[in-house]
């Protein structure tokens, strides 16, 4: 395996278990390569694994009804989907790559086991998860049910260049899929990038994105 992988693993790991429960944690464990646009679990399997992210980029997403939903995009290393799945017997979120990844699986069995025995370790786990996906997930909330489309869609823009740790980034997902994570057309979000471009708040070309006025886009995702 990568040794930048195996690091990514130990750090995200160590930031929450002791050495004795990384040790175990990996020793029950395996390592799966993925190529993009693959389905790392599908909403319906059991839940027998948790699911390490150590390498590229992935969507966390759900059906409801004939909808798509994607709640999230997470880089690596990450543990993609934290809280919820702690509660779950099946899977109620689908993970599907977005780049060549690797992710490492840990069974959930000795995973729950760690927890139980290790007070620290699931107050750490569930400031991960709180951090890291549901006040995030509240921060979206806020938006959707305050903004209009200009608004939703600077604050997706601002996500991914946090995602991409920068202000240009080639987009790993569709303007479908754009239009599914803000809950407009995919028209508007063509339009809407538009009007960014041409009021100079990005410079787009294709699925290159290069953010050039920060500052703007912050108050079109306060305040639009």
């Amino acid at each position: 395996m990568d040794k930048n992988v195996q690091a990514a693993d130990i750090k995200l790991l160590s930031s929450i278990f002791s050495p004795d429960d990384i040790n175990l944690l990996l020793s029950k464990s395996t390592v799966v390569k993925y190529h993009k646009r693959e389905t790392v679990v599908k909403k319906g399997e059991f839940l027998s694994h948790m699911v390490l992210l150590t390498k590229g980029f992935v969507k966390v997403e759900t059906e409801r009804g004939n909808k798509n939903l994607i709640y999230d995009i997470v880089s690596g290393p990450s543990i993609p989907g934290l809280p919820a799945i702690l509660s779950w017997d099946k899977f109620d979120l689908s993970i599907v790559t977005l780049s060549d990844c690797e992710v490492r699986f840990l069974e959930m069995d000795v995973f729950k086991k760690v927890l139980r025995e290790n007070g620290n370790a699931a107050m750490e786990l569930i400031n991960y998860g709180n951090k890291h996906f549901l006040f995030p997930m509240l921060e979206k909330l806020q938006c959707i049910s305050h903004n209009n489309v200009r608004g939703r869609l600077a604050h997706l823009l601002l996500n991914l260049t946090q995602i991409h740790d920068s202000k240009a980034f080639t987009l790993l997902i569709t303007r479908t899929e754009m239009a599914q994570m803000i809950g407009f057309s995919r028209e508007n979000v063509i339009r809407i990038l538009s009007e960014f471009h041409n009021e100079g708040v990005i410079t787009i070309s294709g699925k290159h994105i290069e953010v050039k006025d920060m500052n703007k886009l912050n108050d079109l995702a306060l305040y639009s």
